[in-house]
């Protein structure tokens, strides 16, 4: 009996450290609006709206660990994914070099500098997803999740730990260094991230790019459409590369293997491998190893 006493109070403080561990998630859903997270020795999630517009009302609702910053320009819920559909309010967006405005049914065009102005403040851990015309901005954290839907664009600084991004739609994403990066675009959207001292994995679904500055650790990638990858420099040690479509893998640094599958026209090239090169080639992709 004390034995199961003993298991029990043990499970009970595992499932209390893993609930502390865990993020609170931020959803920003349906809305036109710049948004600053600032990651932050804390536990909680504080929202604070500094800036408003008068046909553009913010709705703040709390559910558990769950805090969901509604814009009210309607959509549907995917998850970490929005994917605003033909009930959204915004018709698109018209931004260059961080200037433009948001073309919004029955309001108009809104410029950047009058949208709603959002500061939310987090845990160092950090999960965060939006939806809509969101352009935002995320200070230095431990670790984040961040889903981008829509046409707006982000900034992310540096990660500590892990960084996930999850991008769908036409906006963008321009990240610091990160411990580790996983990526999943889907849609027209580019990302774009300094070095990663671990692990990258990166999906792609569409016509989106991704660039990486550097890798020193194992490099995963998989593109199903036209969406080009690009790792500028590093170490790696496997590279393990699938391509569907017309996609390509430029690899500017030094991988100890490379194993690359293609099916259609999309190329696989990487300056140096130190070791074994393995290659599946149905269609007119190449494989190319050196400059």
């Amino acid at each position: 009996m004390r034995t199961l006493i003993a298991l029990g109070a043990a499970g009970v403080a595992l499932m209390a450290a893993s609930a502390a561990a865990a993020a609170p998630k931020v959803e920003i859903e349906h809305a036109a609006a710049r948004v600053v997270i600032i990651p932050e020795d804390r536990s909680d999630v504080k929202v604070e709206i500094t800036r408003h517009h008068p046909k553009l009302p913010i709705k703040i609702e709390r559910h558990g660990d769950q805090v969901r910053v509604d814009g009210g320009l309607g959509g549907v819920n995917f998850g970490i994914i929005k994917v605003d559909v033909n009930s959204d309010g915004i018709r698109s967006c018209k931004v260059r070099n961080g200037q433009g405005s948001v073309d919004i049914r029955g309001v108009g065009n809104v410029s950047l500098d009058d949208l709603p102005q959002i500061v939310v403040r987090t845990p160092r851990r950090a999960e965060v997803s939006a939806g809509g015309a969101v352009f935002g901005d995320v200070g230095r954290s431990d670790a984040l999740t961040l889903g981008n839907a829509g046409c707006g664009d982000w900034t992310v600084a540096n990660v500590r730990g892990e960084l996930k991004l999850r991008q769908a739609g036409s906006g963008d994403v321009r990240a610091g260094q990160a411990g580790s990066l996983d990526v999943k675009v889907a849609g027209s959207g580019d990302i774009a991230t300094q070095a990663v001292s671990g692990d990258v994995s990166i999906n792609v679904a569409g016509s989106g790019n991704v660039q990486v500055a550097s890798v020193s650790g194992d490099l995963g990638v998989r593109v199903a459409g036209s969406g080009d990858v690009k790792v500028l420099g590093g170490r790696a040690r496997e590279i393990d590369v699938s391509i569907a479509g017309s996609g390509n893998l430029d690899f500017g640094g030094t991988a100890e293997s490379l194993r690359a599958k293609i099916a259609g026209s999309g190329d696989v090239r990487a300056l140096k491998v130190t070791g074994e090169v393995s290659k599946s080639i149905v269609g007119s992709g190449d494989v190319r190893v050196g400059s």
